[in-house]
């Protein structure tokens, strides 16, 4: 394991655009009936639909990369048909709520610009094993996109012109693929973004047509394509992670199970290589190219791990999309409701600018706490309702509803309050994930302590819970140093100096400039104690307790000695994730603990 896991992020401090500080900090700390889950949501949605923040997602602007204006361009119109699909796939999603995006005449506009052969955008791009090359791929790519919004969009409407419209891009996308020799792929290899992910990422969509349609020539073509796609090598994370989470659909179209073995060992081969970052996502390039996460990426992460839990059922899965969901896609939240990139340095770097990706990172992380709030936070089957994911949002099916909310620190333990009902009157099981990151766990119900049976990663209840009940999740979070060559050593092992960043319960923790200058002010290479690493909850260092801060958050004080001089001063780690409400101001995550 190489030296790119002890590192410093350094967060840029200069402001794009006058925006909103911290109201939504403010809101989760209030009487509220939203979670900071549901919050982050919103405030997407709001990027996406209101005028706040520049650029407009005005129909114009959305659809200008499949009515391309050569006088007036936008950035990556040439991908023709990415962020009006992603538009679509996202805010297709919103239809039932009163079509906030508009959809419905946005989905009509695009259609009419749809070409005689299936594509949209530049008909002046031949598509023949010649003329392939790297200007060929941006439309592949957007197409691509493009097509997955539209499936999406159908989905929620029937809408019989839209599928026949899906038709024809999914047999242009047939006829290209004829062309992809082993001389085309050859000639692809290393062009990153613009290589052989794009045709590789279509696979995603063929599946959904062919499950629509009923006609697997379109699966049948995605599973010649797949195999064409590299090694990680140099890659754009994204496209690699997007043609991953397509062969997992084709698995579930066909039952193959060499697609799934496919996945399952290049996901382990990523998680075990220096391209998995320590904040639990991967580089926007495989193979050291650029020091820059994507959240586009870290969703597709997230995304992908939850479908490989709902076909394995194993828990790991779901506990590392929760520690990417907090880690990496939080902090690529912005306080604009975008979401974005971060330089992710070996060592350090100076601040650098607010990296937020209106172009692909905005639609794809709200699309992945779509997924992740829908499909995988909870579910209910046969009597029993499981909890998945410790996040504050909400639950409902046909005949059950729950709420889960981040509630006060209650000693040493973190709690959840769950409020449940059920349409049909009925008692239900619950189960409780067991998180690794948990010392101690408990359900209190109706203010006793509940006996609860470990099964196969989860706390079964002995009770059955009914509606009206009091629910109460409480969990005493681990605090554990992660180093450089990825080692896990709790605070209890540490006796000499250990150099890592720290982690408490699914939180990596930070030490924020606006709140600690001096410990982060040159020198910075102080020596924090590790056995004075203590809950922040009921203190006050000094007013370090962020103003705006909740009951429940997860804040932790400990003593160092300064590198410049004589000192023994205190200094406050908060979750990285947090730095979406402050504006994301320069941040350190690795430090030195000894024991005092």
């Amino acid at each position: 394991m190489n030296a790119k896991r002890e590192f410093i992020l350094l967060l840029g401090l200069s402001i794009l655009i006058p925006g909103c500080g911290k109201t939504a900090r403010q809101n989760i700390s209030e009487e509220t009936t939203s979670g900071e889950f549901s919050i982050r949501m919103e405030m997407a949605v709001d990027r996406l639909t209101a005028d706040k923040y520049i650029p407009v997602f005005t129909p114009e602007f959305i659809l200008a990369d499949v009515k391309i204006d050569k006088e007036n361009p936008r950035r990556f119109d040439n991908y023709s048909g990415d962020i009006s699909g992603r538009y679509i796939e996202v805010m297709s999603g919103y239809l039932q709520e009163g079509d906030p995006g508009n959809i419905r005449e946005l989905v009509k506009n695009v259609l009419v610009l749809q070409h005689n052969d299936g594509r949209f955008g530049d008909t002046s791009l031949i598509f023949t094993e010649q003329q392939i090359d790297r200007n060929h791929m941006p439309l592949l790519w957007g197409n691509g996109r493009l097509l997955t919004g539209l499936l999406e969009y159908y989905k929620q409407t029937l809408d019989s012109g839209v599928l026949a419209a899906a038709q024809r891009l999914g047999d242009f996308f047939l006829n290209t693929y004829r062309e992809v020799t082993p001389a085309v792929a050859k000639r692809l290899e290393g062009l990153g973004a613009d290589g052989i992910i794009c045709f590789t990422q279509y696979v995603e969509p063929l599946v959904m047509l062919s499950g629509i349609t009923g006609d697997p020539k379109y699966a049948e073509v995605a599973t010649r394509v797949y195999p064409v796609l590299p090694s990680r090598g140099i890659l754009h994370s994204h496209g690699y992670l997007t043609t991953l989470r397509g062969i997992l659909k084709l698995y579930e179209y066909d039952n193959n199970r060499d697609h799934f073995y496919f996945v399952l060992n290049a996901y382990n081969d990523l998680i075990n290589s220096s391209d998995y970052t320590l904040n639990g996502s991967v580089m926007e390039y495989f193979g050291g190219k650029g020091e820059r996460d994507e959240g586009c990426s870290s969703a597709d992460f997230i995304r992908l791990s939850l479908h490989l839990y709902k076909l394995t059922e194993d828990p790991v899965f779901l506990e590392r999309a929760e520690f990417a969901l907090f880690n990496s896609l939080y902090f690529n939240q912005y306080f604009t409701g975008d979401f974005g990139h971060h330089v992710i340095n070996r060592n350090e770097s100076a601040p650098t600018i607010h990296h937020m990706a209106w172009w692909c990172c905005t639609m794809a992380g709200l699309r992945a706490m779509q997924v992740i709030r829908d499909q995988y936070f909870a579910e209910s089957s046969d009597g029993t309702v499981k909890i998945n994911l410790y996040i504050d949002t909400d639950y409902m099916d046909d005949n059950v509803s729950l709420m889960l909310r981040k509630g006060e620190i209650d000693g040493n333990y973190h709690t959840f309050d769950i409020v449940f009902s059920s349409k049909d009157q009925q008692e239900y099981r619950l189960l409780l994930r067991k998180p690794s990151y948990a010392s101690e766990f408990e359900l209190l119900l109706n203010g006793e302590k509940d006996n609860l049976i470990l099964r196969d990663g989860y706390y079964v209840t002995e009770n059955y819970i009914k509606e009206g009940d009091n629910l109460r999740v409480r969990i005493s979070y681990n605090t554990k140093i992660i180093t450089a060559d990825r080692k896990e050593v709790s605070l209890i092992e540490i006796t000499g100096p250990v150099r890592g960043a720290l982690c408490y319960g699914p939180y990596l923790m930070a030490v924020d400039n606006d709140i600690d200058y001096t410990f982060l002010a040159e020198p910075n290479n102080n020596v924090v104690s590790s056995n004075t690493i203590r809950s922040a909850a009921g203190t006050d260092i000094s007013g370090r307790i962020p103003a705006g801060s909740s009951a429940g958050d997860a804040y932790l004080t400990a003593q160092y000695m300064h590198a410049g001089f004589p000192s023994y001063l205190p200094v406050l780690l908060r979750p990285i994730s947090e730095m979406t409400f402050n504006k994301h101001p320069y941040m350190m995550v690795s430090f030195q603990f000894m024991p005092e």
